[in-house]
């Protein structure tokens, strides 16, 4: 995907990754018997909050001579010599007469024969960089870096299975959007008895969602049988509720109200701050936890949910950068009219 140390840089930083302005390529100050195998090599982009190792990514480009196993060898040299740095190598290499892109890190786990064990990952498409680097500044750098490392040391699912799952996704969200347009319209036409109606749905259609992500992050294969509802086992479990959390509509209001603290307008960060100080002592335990994925806390995921919601019925703006939240007109109105308790916020 990646042919130019350019095109990387622009990528991350339209995924809102911190990168290092301007791109400078540099000589790697690595021993001679890696450096050897890298024609092009400049800093992308540095994570560090200061709660973890940082992670560095950094462009190589390698000699037309060099193949995998020496990028590797650079990626292992590089731990080696920096062992306070988590390393991500975006690599362009050519393999078969054609140059191909992966992404390459040190195997952290590997005790021995080192120097072969580095991990790696085609990217080839969008989708892949996505998949493998996609970022949100609002999670901690070592859970960043523990999704990456995983995807890289993980085994693929099931093709067949992805694909389904990945369809049933789509398809899902394709039903939210229509149930948010509807619940757009409904407010707008005052019909709030009918809105109501249609948020308890998309709650619905939302936790569908969740639970095929859920399903998608630990896939069964093919060896691995599928419990139906009539097994002991799912019988054993039938009464117990999973634990989800505040729900979202709890969110609506102290997000609509943070941003209007905020002068209108204010980065994530500093909008799920206020958030989590005005919701804290409603927080179930369930909030606090993981999602699934790992990426965030649940109540971090809900509120990111509310926001959609909010921005579909058009109360938070749709045009702002990336990163940044913003009320509308509609939207102050529609908080005032939730404070005089013309209609609920769930």
């Amino acid at each position: 995907m990646f042919q130019t140390a350019q095109q990387a840089h622009a990528w991350l930083k339209e995924q809102g990754y911190p990168v290092v302005e301007p791109l400078v390529f540099s000589d790697p100050p690595l021993p001679k018997s890696a450096a050897e195998h890298i024609d092009q090599w400049a800093l992308l982009a540095t994570l560090d909050d200061g709660a973890g190792l940082p992670v560095h990514l950094y462009w190589l480009r390698a000699i037309p001579q060099a193949n995998l196993n020496d990028l590797k060898y650079v990626a292992q040299v590089y731990h080696s010599k920096y062992p306070t740095v988590h390393l991500l190598l975006v690599a362009c290499y050519q393999r078969h007469h054609r140059w191909e892109c992966v992404l390459v890190c040190p195997n952290y786990d590997a005790q021995r024969n080192r120097w072969g064990r580095a991990l790696h990952a085609d990217i080839d498409s969008d989708t892949d960089a996505t998949a493998l680097l996609r970022y949100d500044p609002t999670v901690p750098v070592e859970k960043y870096w523990q999704r990456v490392y995983a995807a890289l040391r993980g085994e693929p699912m099931n093709e067949r299975v992805k694909q389904a799952l990945e369809s049933c996704v789509a398809e899902l969200e394709s039903i939210l959007s229509e149930i948010n347009a509807t619940i757009k319209r409904a407010i707008d036409e005052a019909n709030y008895a009918q809105s109501q109606q249609l948020i308890q749905e998309a709650e619905a259609v939302k936790r569908a969602i969740e639970q095929v992500r859920q399903i998608a992050a630990g896939a069964p294969t093919p060896s691995t049988p599928i419990r139906t509802a009539k097994s002991p086992a799912r019988s054993r479990q039938r009464g117990k509720r999973q634990p989800r959390g505040t729900p979202e509509g709890a969110y609506r209001v102290p997000i609509l109200e943070a941003l209007v603290e905020l002068g209108g307008q204010a980065p994530v960060s500093e909008i799920l701050e206020r958030v989590y100080e005005k919701l804290r002592g409603q927080f179930q335990p369930s909030d606090l936890e993981f999602v699934p994925s790992g990426q965030e806390e649940r109540w971090r995921n809900t509120a990111k949910w509310a926001r959609a919601d909010l921005k579909t019925q058009g109360y938070i703006a749709s045009d702002t950068p990336k990163g940044i939240w913003a009320i509308t007109d509609a939207g102050r109105r529609y908080l005032e009219s939730l404070k005089r308790g013309e209609h609920s916020a769930d």
